[in-house]
């Protein structure tokens, strides 16, 4: 039995997990779990699977659980504050990580299970995009393994039989993105987008965030950094097409003109058990594939299979996302700071659709752009840049 600690639980890529170890009981034991605040969402989980260690960032939250718990309940522990999550991630019993806490906020859970030497399924693009090479180089340093679970960079993984892309194997990396649901939208209407028709993406069931950032496309410039940095690429090997029905996650090109795509259905739980059985493998339990009750993918009903190049001037936030990639790790983390402030504006009625990407790019103009040097002035840094896009998102309101 696997030790498996999930942050962000309560999340879109929690059910999927939770879905993915309830068809897997003899293998996975769900030993910790980990929320920032809903902690009634957490009641029917640790009933069906008894997990030792609840975290919750939220301190009331945390009182309200550990009352529950105390009736029903009394021998889990549950943990409160801003470290809640990063106990979860080093707990004893958790040899596997699910790190699936959305946004920057992920990235203290996600550096503490690398830190520790754990197996660690990512989920959470942004504390790559953010740390960049100081977390790799932390997991060479601990002994973890950094699995993808985003479906494009885990089809990349599988295509590519791992993580080793060097250029005498591979040419290059194809990222796919539906295109979101203003692929064919007049460009002229776009100003008066709405939080609600941006957030229904096509074909995932995603958060509020992540579904503006593939309206956008910031999520496939994100997971263009995120490749070029698990696959040690530069920016002009990673390519982008829209592919509107999501059936082909990724292809990896290879140096002899040879071309494999990964297709399968748009379900999260299929690259979340592939890196599950990739972890239990490397923890010495051979498992090549976990069998997953899911719908099969039926290319006859299909039909056909379309590809398109990505217009600029529809989805300015791509080549923003590849010039902060050439221009380094500082400018990447700029981006992802500016892009998660504008995106929560333009949510929360203060932003303009159209205003979402310029915030991002003046933000990016007037912050420091070097390279961090540590762990803690990445943490610094994410805060000068908030601080920064706050501004220009008064500015922009107030105009």
């Amino acid at each position: 039995m696997i030790g498996v600690a999930l942050l962000g639980a309560t999340g879109s890529i929690g059910a999927s997990t939770l879905a993915v170890l309830r068809q897997h009981r003899d293998r996975f034991r769900l030993v910790a779990v980990a929320v920032r605040s809903n902690w009634e969402a957490l009641l029917p989980i640790i009933a069906e699977f008894g997990p030792q260690v609840c975290a919750i960032e939220d301190e009331q939250a945390a009182l309200s659980l550990s009352a529950a718990m105390s009736r029903h309940h009394p021998r889990v522990e549950v943990v409160a504050g801003r470290d809640a999550a990063s106990i979860a991630a080093t707990c004893a019993g958790a040899q596997l990580v699910v790190a699936g806490i959305s946004g920057f906020a992920g990235l203290p859970s996600t550096w503490a299970a690398v830190a520790a030497g754990k197996q660690v399924l990512l989920a959470n693009k942004e504390a790559l995009v953010a740390s960049g090479n100081l977390l790799l180089n932390m997991a060479r340093q601990s002994g973890a393994s950094v699995l993808p679970i985003d479906s494009e960079h885990n089809a990349a993984y599988q295509c590519a039989n791992g993580l080793h892309c060097d250029k005498s194997r591979v040419r290059a990396i194809t990222l796919t993105a539906s295109g979101g649901p203003f692929r064919q939208r007049s460009l002229e209407s776009f100003a008066s987008i709405t939080p609600e028709e941006a957030c229904k993406h096509p074909t995932w069931s995603m958060g509020r965030k992540i579904s503006v950032d593939s309206a956008t496309l910031m999520n496939k410039g994100l997971e263009v950094i995120e490749a070029s940095l698990l696959f040690d690429r530069p920016a002009s090997d990673v390519h982008v097409l829209i592919h509107p029905t999501s059936t082909v996650h990724a292809l990896v090109e290879f140096v002899d003109g040879s071309i494999l795509a990964h297709l399968g259905p748009a379900d999260m739980q299929v690259p979340i058990a592939h890196a599950l059985a990739q972890a239990a493998s490397n923890l010495g339990t051979q498992i090549e594939r976990l069998p997953l009750d899911v719908p099969p993918l039926s290319l006859s009903a299909l039909g056909a299979l379309q590809f398109f190049d990505v217009e600029p001037q529809r989805f300015p936030a791509l080549g923003l996302a590849y010039a902060a990639l050439r221009q380094g790790q500082g400018a990447c983390l700029a981006l992802n700071a500016a892009n998660e402030v504008a995106v929560a504006a333009f949510l929360s009625g203060e932003l303009r659709y159209t205003d979402v990407v310029p915030v991002v790019a003046d933000s990016m103009a007037r912050a420091d752009l070097t390279n961090p040097g540590d762990i803690n002035e990445v943490f610094a840094r994410d805060v000068g840049v908030r601080a920064i896009a706050g501004d220009l998102v008064a500015a922009r309101r107030t105009a």
